[in-house]
């Protein structure tokens, strides 16, 4: 790897080391991380950079940089595997909560005077989310008919169903929401997280790296936030709900429209695509036999789940001053 850094971007690698799964070196005083750009492109790239730019002006911390390669690139193959290099500091202490940082980061966002268009998601959710639906509806439709081969076939055949009425109610409410309410500034497009819980400097790990990032409603971050609380910790979870919505608003007031927005994320069913489409791709037994796991998981727990969604509101401490529309199906709250 050392040669390959030399080649593409010029530099000597005096100390390698690993954060995570990715790989770390030292080239004069300054680390950089080399993380996997798998179907990312040119475009997203320097707009990311952008972003970039735009936070470290804003004195946002912890914030890392693309570099480009020798002959000009942003993302570049080593042994077949699309790589980017960030710049990537030290991660500091954070003073701020994670409600509150994430507002400062949205905000900047907001006010980017750049456009943003190879990274932009605000306004695509239900195209994006009626692909998802249609490609899987149809390999479900030819697993149907083949008949299940494992266990794991017949898990998803029986389940799919289930899942497909909640990720079209999903679609359904964000289109009501955006003919009933009226979006605000607190609407207008900001720096997100393609998977806010997959971002390392959440948890401290990490710089903040443009790779994570795409240019999205806020709701986005919040309710990923919120459904990685509810995974980790079940109905355990609504202290943290809570008080991750009251941080949050103590910088930034969420409108009826982002709330509403924020209800239909979590009611679409991403962990489970995630776990058949991982399943389907996954070529190690050992990774194949985790993601079933999963399934069991997210299937024992559906009744839970429809718990959790049917009393949203009162777990985010909204459900005075703020109407979520009823899902008709789920249990009184």
């Amino acid at each position: 790897m050392e040669e390959w850094v030399r080649e593409q971007y010029g530099m000597r690698v005096e100390r390698l080391e690993r954060s995570g799964r990715h790989a770390a070196f030292w080239h004069r005083q300054e680390r950089f991380l080399l993380v996997p750009a798998d179907g990312q492109s040119e475009a997203e790239m320097e707009e990311r950079q952008q972003m970039s730019r735009y936070l470290r002006a804003k004195g946002v911390d912890g914030v890392g940089e693309l570099v480009k390669t020798t002959s000009g690139t942003y993302i570049a193959s080593y042994n077949g595997q699309p790589l980017a290099l960030v710049r990537a500091p030290l991660p500091a202490a954070r003073f701020r909560s994670l409600g509150r940082e994430l507002a400062v980061m949205h905000e900047c966002g907001r006010t980017c005077p750049w456009p943003i268009v190879a990274c932009r998601r605000i306004g695509q959710w239900r195209e994006l989310w009626a692909k998802r639906i249609d490609q899987m509806e149809a390999f479900w439709s030819s697993k149907l008919a083949s008949g299940p081969s494992s266990l794991f076939d017949r898990l998803f055949i029986e389940s799919f169903p289930y899942y497909l009425g909640l990720a079209e109610n999903a679609v359904q409410y964000v289109a009501d929401t955006e003919i009933d309410e009226e979006p605000g500034r607190i609407d207008y497009a900001a720096f997100c997280h393609e998977r806010l819980p997959e971002a390392k400097w959440v948890g401290g790990g990490e710089a903040k790296l443009p790779t994570d990032w795409v240019y999205d409603h806020c709701a986005r971050d919040l309710a990923e936030w919120v459904r990685h609380l509810y995974e980790k910790s079940g109905l355990g979870c609504q202290r943290a709900v809570r008080q991750f919505f009251q941080e949050y608003e103590h910088a930034a007031p969420l409108s009826p429209f982002a709330w509403r927005l924020v209800y239909a994320r979590l009611l679409f069913p991403l962990s489970y695509f995630e776990c058949v489409e991982a399943y389907y791709i996954a070529v190690d037994e050992s990774e194949r036999t985790r993601r079933e796991g999963g399934l069991r998981r997210l299937l024992d727990r559906s009744h839970e789940y429809e718990r959790f969604l049917a009393s949203f509101a009162k777990i985010a401490g909204i459900s005075k001053r703020i109407r979520l529309p009823a899902v008709e199906w789920l249990p009184p709250a």
